[in-house]
């Protein structure tokens, strides 16, 4: 009978395996040095052991798996997954698992929490944005109010997927969000907001920007909403690719991430947003 255990892993050759292996991150196709140095961020890295051969890897931490991996040429995923909870009997959380990996861990007892996915643009100076008769197109920085921003982003989100699947937040949540990456992203700021000049109010905006510790420096899109009555009014699509334009005297790449089932995800796919691996945050039952 094998025996299975746990080995602690040095970080830097972790990091190259995950990167490899792992399959699970769209961003370490564009820049590898970058992707790898982000990689190495956790001292709970592990090798998955099978008679003294690695068969795989994961950062263990907490009760919590992160984007587990199998080690080629080891390819029976089920018995990898049951070692790995032969050696962890407390797992309670696993991140970033590939969809080909949920079927299995289903049967183990483990329920789907979300789907994800990062999608990336290239940033492009030449890309237009017209807006419809009547609307305006503003900066959005720290002066912006915030209480203003936090019901734009309720009433937008309203009935949407991720209220769905992870309840309304509270006014001072979203205020509290919203503060934080408009904070994130004031090294780079790319945030604007859409000003229906008849109505005098938000009709929708769009958090964005490159923060100093980006992975890659690429921009990133954190928010972006449209209030309910000015939908089909293309504004999404005229902030997306203003932010696409403005990013490009400070990016390549533009990237945001979408849960799976939001409709969002056709606009994004049509601005031109390349879809990376889909994966999945699954917890015990």
């Amino acid at each position: 009978m094998s025996k299975y255990k746990l080995e602690q892993a040095e970080k830097e050759l972790f990091a190259v395996y995950q990167v490899l292996y792992s399959g699970a991150d769209i961003e370490m196709w564009y820049d590898w040095n970058s992707r790898l140095n982000d990689t190495r961020f956790s001292d709970h890295c592990f090798w998955i052991m099978r008679d003294g051969e690695r068969i795989g890897g994961a950062v263990i931490n907490n009760g919590t798996v992160m984007y587990p991996f199998l080690i080629s040429p080891f390819a029976d995923r089920t018995v990898f997954l049951r070692a790995l909870f032969s050696c962890c009997n407390d797992i309670v959380h696993i991140r970033g698992i590939l969809q080909k990996d949920v079927s299995i861990l289903l049967t183990f007892a483990y329920r789907i929490h979300v789907i994800r996915q990062v999608m990336c643009c290239p940033a492009d100076a030449g890309i237009t944005a017209k807006l419809p008769d009547g609307f305006s197109l503003h900066v959005l920085n720290d002066s912006f109010d915030s209480v203003t921003a936090a019901k734009v982003i309720l009433e937008g989100y309203g009935g949407g997927i991720d209220h769905e699947l992870f309840g309304v937040p509270d006014e001072i949540e979203v205020i509290n969000d919203t503060n934080r990456l408009i904070q994130i992203y004031a090294h780079r700021n790319l945030s604007i907001y859409v000003f229906d000049e008849t109505e005098q109010e938000v009709a929708g905006l769009c958090i964005a920007g490159i923060g100093k510790k980006m992975p890659l420096g690429f921009a990133e899109i954190g928010e972006i909403c449209v209030l309910p009555k000015y939908r089909n009014k293309r504004l999404a699509e005229c902030m997306l690719k203003q932010v696409r334009a403005n990013a490009r005297e400070y990016a390549q790449v533009v990237k945001l991430c979408v849960t799976v089932g939001n409709h969002a995800e056709n606009l994004y796919r049509k601005i031109g947003f390349q879809p990376g691996p889909r994966f999945a945050n699954m917890s015990r039952r």
